[in-house]
């Protein structure tokens, strides 16, 4: 499909991306089936990433603890990485998502 929209072309685009939505049917992941409509946006995968960046957060300050600063740093990189940003407060490490 790049290659034909970078010659100019794009006939068979339609065609392809149809191919592309039938192969991720069959795989049980299309992005558009309706099943995962708000998936994102859903409580309980907000609780369980939470409770997941979280156990990171407590990682990243058991290393700073023992001074451990590359671990710690390390730990940091990852999660911006994953598009997460940590903001070091007094009353400790909060986390958000990237806008």
């Amino acid at each position: 499909g790049n290659r034909e929209l970078s010659d100019g072309g794009g006939d068979g685009i339609p065609a392809r991306l149809l191919a592309v939505v039938a192969m991720t049917d069959v795989l049980g992941i299309n992005p558009l089936d309706p099943r995962w409509a708000g998936a994102a946006t859903d409580s309980s995968a907000h609780e369980v990433l939470d409770a997941l960046i979280t156990a990171r957060l407590a990682d990243r300050d058991t290393a700073r603890a023992n001074r451990d600063f590359a671990a710690a740093d390390s730990i940091r990189n990852e999660l911006s990485a994953l598009g997460i940003t940590i903001e070091d407060t007094p009353k400790g490490a909060r986390w958000a998502l990237d806008s």
